[in-house]
């Protein structure tokens, strides 16, 4: 592990915590920098599983130093740095783990897209098509969430990175457009679609 990787990441004025080299690996044939772990036999090989989720608590004051877990007469958990020599009280060892783990979900997940349920699909197919032409077609199969079907067209000029976007529910007997891209009607002159019963028609006069 080279020094970019090595990160301590702050917990709070007395803890702060790593992630070690077992933390996200399913089979290591080492412990790397893992100092809490455990040897399990499989296939005929020795693997090394960290039994702390892969997070080692570490002093704030001091980060290259790991913290000791001891419980004098058996009564209230401490962590203790060598260097600081002083006690530090937890409640629980293992929830202090899983709030590490939790600290790291906050950078994790900081940046991440927020999806409403409504708005969710499942995808199933996608599929883009070539045709000897200036414009370009990709197609999409996806689920909502009412299980029903829908068809996402993607249609493009290959000169623009503008697109017109088409929704078909089969099931709904829909077709729509999302407005917020390309006028189809700059793109398109008529869009058809045959469903069981009937057929739905968009034309346009740009």
């Amino acid at each position: 592990m080279n020094s970019e990787e090595n990160i301590i990441y702050r917990y709070d004025d007395n803890i702060s915590f790593r992630q070690c080299s077992l933390s996200n690996k399913i089979h290591s044939l080492t412990n790397g920098d893992c100092t809490n772990f455990f040897i399990q036999g499989e296939n005929y090989k020795q693997y090394y599983y960290c039994n702390q989720y892969g997070i080692h608590l570490h002093c704030t004051k001091h980060p290259a130093i790991e913290l000791e877990q001891h419980r004098p007469n058996f009564g209230e958990i401490f962590l203790k740095c060598p260097k600081c020599n002083i006690d530090i009280p937890i409640n629980d060892f293992d929830d202090l783990l899983k709030s590490c783990l939790k600290v790291l979900n906050i950078s994790k997940f900081k940046d991440a897209k927020l999806i409403r349920l409504d708005d969710w699909y499942v995808p199933e197919v996608k599929e883009k098509i070539e045709i000897e032409s200036d414009y370009w077609i990709k197609a999409e199969v996806k689920t909502d969430r009412d299980k029903d079907t829908m068809v996402v067209l993607y249609i493009g000029n290959k000169n623009s990175k503008e697109k017109a976007q088409f929704f078909i529910k089969p099931e709904k007997l829909q077709l729509s457009n999302d407005y917020k891209d390309l006028d189809p009607a700059k793109i398109l002159s008529k869009i058809e679609v045959t469903l069981r019963d009937r057929k739905i028609k968009q034309e346009y006069d740009y």
